[in-house]
Order: structure tokens, then C-alpha cells, then sequence
């Protein structure tokens, strides 16, 4: 049972009259009213005074009024006396009802005290509220104690019937919400231990003390866990539907006005302008502040000025009660006068959302400003759903529905490049005009056009050819012509042999090509790309006209919409990072402020691929994180993902791969492009030792790729990859056909990283001193590349061959390469460089164990294992002198500085008992472990 709590102030009032009504106090009676707004606890007070009353010995009657029950006459009366005429049905007299029944109850109270109790008396029916009245003039001579209670703001509370009785009352009784300490008491009996302070605190601001709505909300949380402040937030987002028939009730028994209010107030924000909530209602000013008054009084509103429902279950019953029809005209007229009262346009909006039926222009007018208020705070998704309830009002066709497409795809871009891609799909087909429709194919970033399906490439190459090239054209046609020739010029519609051409294309742009504008320098980038895939220039001629581009462009977030992503892996490829990297970290922490998930993707994607060229493979790692975390993969296909996939191959990380295998395909490639499945498939093949099926896949990748014309080795350095695979197969002369083809490659290209790599594989294919030569060729070349990693891999080769050949430049090799793949976050090849050194170690040492005399090797053993000096003298039977005489010799000879050192070489000399084979144990007291 739930305890009765902060209530003392009212059992102390109502005893006190019980008292007076005794004999030995005078035997004089009182009339005591408990008011207040629904759920206050008048009855539960009610339920706790019949246990007190029979400690006295005072006889309890009791009756309730029901809403359903008021056309009973005498219903209450018939409760109360009924238990004082057992076994016969109370009927009234015919001459004197009154007189009569008040007969009975003096005789009764005059051999034993009363208390009768009547909870909600405002639902009484009139005779009985008549005969109470009666009875209340009579109490100062009768034994009686009447406790009432009585819903206040209820309209039957106010009739001059019930205020007959009510106004006689000795105390007029008002319980107070429960005060931090109750609510405390109640929770712990509730949950069988103490609540957490911050528990505590939102039971209070939820509920506000109100006994009904926190015994609601701590019953709905059973089971949910203790009362601890981690259980604060389900206190403060529990929805209370177990009195939502409770509320209805007592707010579908209020006038209309009332009820008006409370429906304005549902739909409104919390505590919004009391006058606008009153215009919503249909209310004048004495009629809006009456009905609030009601509301107070009900217990409904919080205290205060503003118009707030005091618990969100009040608003969800006021919503239940109203029809649909209702809820969408109230709605509507929340969004007229919010709009028409120059209130921020998505406060309109918001109820616009919940009005479907409206499509008149003023709507369709405040849904986009509301748009781009929502866009201006930095959320996207919320403004595109405006522009989405904005497309409800209009028609399935024509150009005012294919513009606001056209501003939504702009929008979803941020968040949702696929439904982007579909609504400027859709807009092409509905705009009249080439210009038009040339302005809406453009808001396809050119990387998400090269995955769309044919038909959505097919008319944006339709769109370009009904405007025309850029070359006859002038002014704005002439940029959106250039926009379109870029994206198509990277999408390479026509297919294989339409790469080529962008040298060619970039060449006749001019020594110098123009960059004024943004259009110039996004069909630059393109060109630039397709040269750089295709080697059709050098990294001499890429990096300083990449670069250039980057000067004219600001690093914002919108670059991610444009071709500019391309410049990465051209700067990339001609080994040229020191400016672009810093450029995205910029862009990057833009593109946060604006809660710009696509872009922030976009850009996780180029610093991935940044890191991963500057050999910082750890940072790589952890940004590849990032790019997945943000949903990339919900929308991106493998092939713009390359970044990602490169960092899996390169850090043999085997969980990174499976999770790229299990997202989406790699969409449309129109039919010859490179799958990245393939080259994830060939490392997890390598990883498992099936070289076999490892080559397969990457020779079948690396034929794709020649198909497509990708060229150059250092995008994509798969023919260093087969060519070591088809070596360890025992296929030598495919292997250097392979790696052949990649250095010519490479130095055509002329990048270190490029060159150096494969001079690496040259070397590792090579026997003897020549490839020792090619070894270090290599690492000399990539001394001029920041990537560490590709030095530390050439590092760790040559260490290895030249420890293989007992050469003793090996270890500085090894330990460089160990170093530089640490910082490079390559752990696994710094494993395998302290492996070699391990071994190196440990041959060199056995080299110079050898070389001690038989009782160095006694000495030092002793030593390492911890002898002192003085024991070991007493164990051969020398002087200590002679000891260390013999310790100089086999530190000198170990190369050691001392007995700290000896235990590196301890495994390898002699112990105690090998020391001195003739005895099967030492001397007690003559050495120490």
C-alpha cells in the first residue's frame, strides 16, 4: 500500500474535530472540506481516516459521488445511512426525507461519535447534496464529523447547491504537492531502498509533487532498475498512459472554452504566448483568462503565468480526445496565425508537418523559409523535412514541384546522397528547359554520378548534348556546360578509350589553363585526374597545377559536392601532401560545425588516403574508422571508398576487410571498371597462405584495370603485388616481366615512392649483390618521400639479405627499419625487423661465446647467473683478482659493459653444475641466484 505522506498538516485538523465531537470535549460536530485539482491525494486522505477514526471508537460512514451516478436520488445519502438500517434498503420517508433520516443519525452519534466521509461531492446527486446541507446547519448539537472532499475547477463545484454545503465548512482543507523528502519516502517504499539524490530530483520536476502522477510514473518504471541517477532520464521521459482515460474524463466535463484552450495549448510550444494560445481557442481575453483559471484549479497547468500543462500526460490525453479531423484543423490554424503574427517560420512549420491537408502557397512559402532557418542552425535533416511536407502542395508536375526537388536534393545531399541522386532524377524530367535542366543535373557531385544507374547518367549526357559545349556558349551556359562536360568526363560514359582523352582535352586547354572560375577549375581537376590515372603527363606536370587549383579554392565542406576530392588522389599520386592535408583538416572541422554528415564522410575518405601516402598507417587506421562510423558505407560505393580498401591491404587487417566485404557492392561500374572487391578478396587470401587464389584475384583486377586505362603504378601498384606473389609461387620470370613493366612505369611517372617501391620489388626478386644494390637504390630514392612506411619495408628487406649474407651493416638497417615502422604505426613490420635482430643477436652471440676460454665461459657464467666476485673465487680456488681478470677478458670479448649486460647471454653460457661437471651440487653458502 502506498504510504500517506507530507499529509500531517490535515490529520491533525481532521482529529482535532473528531476530538471536539467526543463527550468529554462538549460532543460538538464540524463540517471539514479537502479541495484541490485532480490527483492532489484528497481520497487517498480520505481512505487513511477510517483506521484513525476506530481508534477512538468512532463509527465510519463513507460514500463517493460518480460523474455517471449524479441522476440517482439520494445515491450518496443511500450509501451513508444504508450500514445503519442493515438487511432493509434505505427509502426515503414521504413526509420528511430530512427530518427524519437526521433523526436517525442524531439517535446513532448520541450512543457513539460519527464520521461520515463523502469523496467527490461535486458528483452528488441534488437530493443528497440537499440533505447534506441540512445536516451541516445541525452540527454544532450532533456527535458528528463530516469530511468531504471536493474537486476544485470542476464545474460542478461551483453550483450554489454544492456551495450550500461547502461554505458551512469549519476548515477549508488544501493538501500541498509532496515535498522532496515525501517523494524520497515514496520512492524507497516503492523500491525497497534509498533513491539516488538525482532520482529524486527528477521525480520532483516531472511530476511536481503531485501524489498522482508520480505514483503513475514509479509504477510504469517497474522493473526497469533501481532508483539510481542513471534511471533519471526514463523518470523524465516516461509517458504515463495508464491516465490518459483519467485526464480525458476530467477535462471532456469542462465547458467548451476549456476544453478549446487545452486543445491550442497541445498543439502550441511550451509556455507560449498566453494571447496566442487564446486566438488558437477561438477566446477573447476574459474568456482565455477564465478558462486558464479552470485549468489551474483542475491541477492541469503548472503554476505560474505561462500556459504549460503540468505533465506531458496531460497533453497526450487532450490529443487522444480529438478526432483527427479536429487535430488537422487545429494544427492549421496554429500555422496561420504563427505565420501571419511574424513568428519564426519553423514554429509554423512544426504544425504544418501535422497538417497534411493544407497546400495552399502560404504553406508551401513558410515550409522553405523554415528550410532555410533549419539549414542556417546547422540541421539538414530537419529542413529537408520541410521541403518534403512541401512537396504535398503541388502538383505531381510542372516546374514549381521539379524546383523544390531540385532545393531538397541540394539539402539531402549533407546526409543523404541517394535520395539526392532520385529527387534531381525526378526534377530533370519535369523542368521545360536545357538551361533548367542543366542547372539541376549539375547538384550530382560527379563521384555519385559515376554511381547511378545508366539511365540517370543517360540523361544527364542528354542534358549536355540539348545545351551544347562549352566552346560556343558564353556566360552561365557556359559554366553549366563545363560542370556537365566534367562530370561526364569523369563518370567516362563512353567507356574504355575515353580516359585517354583527357590529356589530350587538358592540353588543348593551354600551357596555363584559365582557373577563374569555379566551373574552369572543376573540369581542370577532372582532366587533371583522368591524365594522372592514365600517365598521359608526369607528377612534375600534375603536382604544380593540383596545387594551383587548391590556391583559388576556399577548404569548406561544399568541395565534397564538387570534383575537388580528385585532387587528393592526383597530389596523392605525385607524391605532393604538404599543402592538401592541412586544407581538409580545415574543411574537416567546418563540415562539423555544420552537422554535414556526407561531407564529413567525403573528407574522412581524403585524410584517410593523405595519412595512408605520408605512410602515417596507425592515423590512417583510425580515420578508415571514422569513414565507417559516419555511414559511408550506407550510400558510397567500394570504388569511392579506394582510400579505405588501401589501408585494410596495407595494415593486413583482416577485421577492417570483412567489414568492407559485408557493405554494399560496388554499384554501377558500366561494365569495365576495377572492382576494389577484388583486391579486399586478394590480401584475405594472402593473409590465409592461398597464394594461388590471392594472384587470381589480383591479376583479374589488374586486367580490369588495364581495360579501364588505368596506368599508373602509383595509384594502384598491383604489378608489384602479383610479381611478388607469382615469386614466392616459384614463377620468376613472370615476376620480373611484372615488376619490369611497373619500374618503367614508375620512372616515367617519376615519383620516389613510385620509383622506390619498385626498385624494392627489383631488389627482393634479385639474387646477390645485385639485388643488394637494387636494395639500396631503393631506399635512397624513398629518403626524398615523407613515407616512412615504404622506407621501413626496404629497410627491413635489405636488413634481412644482409643478415642472410653475415654482413654487419644488417643491424643498423634492421633497427631503422624497426624505428620508422613504429612511428609509422606499421607494427606488424617492426615485428618482423625485432625478430631479425633477435636472431642477429643471438648468432652474433654465439660467435662471441665461442671465442672465450674455458674458464671465461665458467666466470661469466657464474656472473650472469648472480655469483659475486667472491664466490666465484672460492668455487674455482683462485683469487678474487683473477676473477675479475677473467670477467675484463670476457666482457671485452662478449662486447658488454658490464654484469647488468651478461644476462642478454645468459642462456648461452654455463650455469653452476655445467660450470663445475664434476660436482652434483655447489657449496652450501658458496653461491646465490
Amino acid at each position: 500500500m502506498t504510504p500517506l505522506l507530507d499529509r500531517q498538516r490535515e490529520l491533525d485538523a481532521i482529529t482535532h474535530a473528531m476530538q471536539a465531537a467526543e463527550p468529554a470535549r462538549g460532543a460538538r460536530g464540524a463540517l471539514l472540506v479537502v479541495t484541490g485539482g485532480i490527483g492532489i491525494g484528497r481520497t487517498a486522505l480520505l481512505r487513511a481516516l477510517p483506521a484513525i477514526a476506530e481508534r477512538r471508537g468512532t463509527q465510519v460512514l463513507s460514500a463517493s459521488g460518480a460523474l455517471l451516478e449524479q441522476d440517482f436520488p439520494f445515491g450518496v445519502v443511500s450509501q451513508l445511512l444504508d450500514p445503519l438500517l442493515p438487511g432493509a434498503p434505505l427509502d426515503p420517508p414521504e413526509d420528511d426525507p430530512h427530518g427524519d433520516w437526521l433523526a436517525l443519525v442524531a439517535d446513532r452519534s448520541a450512543r457513539r461519535p460519527l464520521l461520515i466521509l463523502v469523496d467527490d461531492l461535486q458528483w452528488a446527486d441534488p437530493p443528497s447534496l440537499r440533505w447534506l446541507g441540512y445536516l451541516a446547519k445541525r452540527l454544532a448539537n450532533l456527535r458528528v464529523t463530516v469530511v468531504v472532499t471536493v474537486r476544485e475547477g470542476d464545474p460542478r463545484s461551483e453550483e450554489p447547491r454544492l456551495h450550500d454545503v461547502t461554505d458551512r465548512a469549519a476548515h477549508v482543507l488544501r493538501p500541498s504537492p509532496l515535498t522532496r523528502s515525501g517523494i524520497a519516502e515514496l520512492v524507497t517504499a516503492r523500491f525497497g531502498r534509498p533513491a539516488d539524490p538525482a532520482y529524486v530530483t527528477a521525480c520532483h520536476d516531472v511530476t511536481g509533487g503531485n501524489p498522482m502522477f508520480l505514483t503513475a510514473t514509479l509504477a510504469a518504471l517497474a522493473g526497469t532498475g533501481e532508483p539510481v541517477a542513471a534511471q533519471a532520464t526514463a523518470v523524465r521521459t516516461q509517458r504515463l498512459t495508464s491516465l490518459r482515460e483519467r485526464l480525458a474524463i476530467a477535462l471532456g466535463s469542462q465547458p467548451a472554452p476549456v476544453r478549446e484552450l487545452a486543445k491550442a495549448l497541445t498543439v502550441l510550444d511550451e509556455g507560449t504566448d498566453p494571447e496566442l494560445a487564446g486566438r488558437l481557442a477561438g477566446l477573447d481575453d476574459t474568456g482565455r483568462e477564465e478558462a486558464a483559471r479552470r485549468l489551474h484549479r483542475l491541477g492541469l497547468l503548472a503554476p505560474g503565468p505561462a500556459l504549460r500543462f503540468v505533465h506531458q500526460a496531460v497533453r497526450d490525453a487532450v490529443e487522444e480526445s480529438m478526432t483527427p479531423v479536429e487535430q488537422e484543423d487545429v494544427h492549421v490554424c496554429a500555422a496561420l496565425l504563427l505565420h501571419s503574427g511574424g513568428h519564426p517560420a519553423e514554429q509554423a512549420a512544426a504544425q504544418l508537418l501535422a497538417a497534411t491537408s493544407c497546400q495552399d502557397d502560404w504553406a508551401v512559402d513558410v515550409l522553405r523559409a523554415a528550410a532555410e532557418a533549419a539549414l542556417r542552425r546547422g540541421a539538414p535533416e530537419d529542413a529537408a523535412r520541410y521541403l518534403r511536407r512541401a512537396l504535398l502542395g503541388r502538383s505531381p508536375s510542372g516546374p514549381d514541384r521539379a524546383a523544390l526537388l531540385v532545393d531538397l536534393a541540394v539539402i539531402e545531399r549533407a546526409f543523404d546522397p541517394l535520395a539526392a541522386i532520385r529527387h534531381v532524377s525526378q526534377a530533370l524530367l519535369l523542368l521545360p528547359t536545357a538551361t533548367q535542366r542543366a542547372k539541376a543535373a549539375i547538384r550530382i557531385p560527379p563521384s555519385l554520378l559515376g554511381g547511378c544507374p545508366t539511365p540517370t547518367v543517360e540523361v544527364v549526357a542528354k542534358v549536355a548534348g540539348e545545351l551544347g559545349p562549352a566552346e560556343i556558349l558564353t556566360g552561365s551556359d557556359r559554366e553549366l556546360a563545363l560542370r556537365l562536360e566534367a562530370r561526364l568526363r569523369h563518370v567516362a560514359v563512353i567507356g574504355p578509350g575515353e580516359l585517354p582523352g583527357c590529356a589530350d582535352r587538358l592540353r588543348a586547354l593551354g600551357p596555363s589553363p584559365s582557373l577563374r572560375t569555379a566551373a574552369e577549375r572543376e573540369l581542370v581537376t577532372v582532366l587533371l585526374h583522368g591524365a594522372t590515372m592514365t600517365q598521359g603527363l608526369t607528377a612534375a606536370e600534375a603536382a604544380p597545377l593540383a596545387n594551383r587549383i587548391l590556391q583559388y579554392e576556399p577548404a569548406t565542406p561544399d568541395h565534397a559536392h564538387t570534383a575537388l576530392p580528385l585532387l587528393a588522389h592526383v597530389l596523392i599520386a605525385a607524391d605532393s601532401t604538404e599543402t592538401i592535408g592541412p586544407w581538409l583538416a580545415t574543411a574537416r572541422e567546418r563540415a562539423r560545425r555544420e552537422n554535414a554528415t556526407v561531407p564529413q564522410g567525403v573528407i574522412a575518405i581524403e585524410l584517410t588516403h593523405v595519412l595512408l601516402a605520408q605512410g602515417r598507417l596507425a592515423e590512417a587506421r583510425a580515420q578508415a574508422d571514422e569513414v565507417l562510423a559516419l555511414g559511408v558505407a550506407n550510400w558510397a560505393t567500394l570504388q569511392s571508398m579506394t582510400a579505405v580498401v588501401l589501408v585494410a591491404i596495407e595494415s593486413r587487417d583482416t577485421e577492417l576487410a570483412r567489414r568492407l566485404l559485408s557493405y554494399r557492392p560496388e554499384g554501377a561500374d558500366h561494365g569495365y571498371r576495377p572492382s576494389s572487391l577484388q583486391l579486399i578478396r586478394g590480401s584475405s587470401a594472402v593473409q590465409r597462405g592461398d597464394l594461388p587464389t590471392a594472384l587470381e584475384y589480383f591479376m583479374d583486377w589488374g586486367r580490369s584495370a588495364e581495360r579501364a586505362d588505368w596506368r599508373n603504378p602509383a595509384v594502384f601498384p598491383w604489378r608489384a603485388w602479383a610479381a611478388g606473389l607469382h615469386y614466392r609461387m616459384g614463377d620468376t620470370r613472370q615476376a620480373h616481366e611484372l615488376v619490369d613493366e611497373e619500374y618503367a612505369r614508375a620512372r616515367a611517372w617519376g615519383t620516389p615512392v613510385a620509383i622506390g617501391r619498385a626498385q624494392r620489388v627489383k631488389g627482393a626478386l634479385t639474387a646477390g649483390e645485385r639485388g643488394l644494390d637494387l636494395l639500396r637504390e631503393s631506399l635512397a630514392t624513398l629518403e626524398e618521400s615523407p613515407n616512412g612506411m615504404e622506407r621501413a619495408r626496404t629497410g627491413l628487406l635489405l636488413g634481412r639479405r644482409l643478415l642472410d649474407a653475415g654482413r654487419p651493416e644488417a643491424e643498423t638497417h634492421l633497427r631503422q627499419a624497426r624505428e620508422t615502422a613504429l612511428l609509422s604505426g606499421a607494427h606488424w613490420l617492426a615485428d618482423r625487423a625485432g625478430r631479425a635482430l633477435s636472431t642477429l643477436a643471438s648468432s652474433t652471440a654465439s660467435v662471441a661465446v665461442a671465442a672465450l676460454t674455458r674458464t671465461e665461459r665458467r666466470v661469466a657464467g657464474l656472473a650472469a647467473h648472480g655469483a659475486s666476485n667472491k664466490d666465484i673465487a672460492e668455487q674455482l680456488e683462485v683469487s678474487s683478482r683473477a676473477v675479475e681478470k677473467h670477467l675484463t677478458h670476457a666482457y671485452r670479448k662478449l662486447n658488454v659493459a658490464g654484469r647488468s649486460q651478461l644476462a642478454d647471454v645468459a642462456h648461452l653460457l654455463p650455469g653452476a653444475a655445467a660450470a663445475f661437471p664434476d660436482r652434483t651440487e655447489p657449496k652450501s653458502g658458496t653461491y646465490r641466484r
